[in-house]
């Protein structure tokens, strides 16, 4: 299949259009005319994963974190990441990076789908789409096996996050008896969503990377946080867009990514 055929259904999935105006989704790197067989899909494009894909022979790798986001005013082996734009050019393999496109759209649904939340609104509505329900991350309530909201306590909240991501430890701010109804959830890195969440009246913000003065600050406002990290939040994307290519074009090869969450508790 043709690399500008890829393009075109995971534009119909995920839009690029709908990417913030800071980020640096689509094709990154690459010939829209490249036939491709074989791809990698990962979080990230890493040392680990570019030697992956080349060890594959994989045509295309699709990531969620985009490899450039600064531009590059040299490409050459001396800076890590202009390394590794090289060491792709080098053995033709393309890439295609689907961040806050696919934050927007499919992390987003995922995520409400898993931890069973009727989505309401977006935290950060696109201001360039005109829908409340279009942009980052989601406010609403959870539901049960009747789709009913209910209100549940922020362990009970706890323990369904735990089993929404598959993880079996995440950082938790609040009181754990505190009943929670207006929930926020926001995967990735989620603390400049804060504000807007207090704003909204929200009581628990589920997301990733919380410093311990933002959650400190947030408590003392009313919102609860669950960190249940960057990676253990989006690190579904890979199942997402392979389930996808599965589903739809059984012509194409995909190659789960070999990252792994960098850092462990001991």
């Amino acid at each position: 299949m043709l690399l500008r055929e890829i393009y075109k259904n995971l534009d119909a999935i995920a839009p690029f259009e709908y990417q913030e105006e800071w980020d640096n989704s689509g094709l990154l790197i690459g010939d829209m005319d490249c036939d491709v067989e074989r791809i990698l899909v990962t979080l990230d494009v890493t040392d680990e994963v570019v030697e992956q894909a080349i060890q594959a022979h994989a045509d295309l790798i699709i990531s969620h974190h985009p490899l450039i986001f600064s531009p590059l005013s040299k490409i050459n082996s001396e800076d890590f990441i202009s390394k590794r734009v090289l060491k792709l050019a080098n053995n033709n393999i393309n890439y295609i990076a689907m961040h806050t496109n696919m934050d927007t759209t499919g992390l987003s649904d995922v995520a409400n789908e898993l931890l069973r939340l009727k989505k309401e609104r977006a935290i950060e509505v696109n201001i360039n789409q005109g829908n409340p329900l279009i942009g980052i991350g989601s406010i609403g309530k959870f539901i049960n096996d009747n789709n009913d909201a209910v209100n549940i306590t922020l362990r009970e909240a706890v323990v369904r996050t735990k089993e929404a991501f598959g993880l079996n430890i995440v950082k938790v701010y609040g009181d754990l008896e505190q009943t929670v109804s207006e929930i926020a959830v926001c995967t990735g890195a989620g603390k400049s969503m804060i504000e807007e969440c207090i704003k909204e009246k929200c009581d628990l913000l589920i997301t990733g990377d919380i410093t311990y003065h933002a959650a400190l600050n947030a408590v003392s406002r009313g919102l609860c946080i669950i960190d249940a990290s960057h990676y253990g939040t989006e690190i579904v994307f890979v199942d997402l867009i392979r389930a996808f290519f599965e589903m739809n074009f059984s012509g194409i090869k995909i190659i789960p990514t070999i990252q792994k969450e960098v850092g462990e508790f001991m």
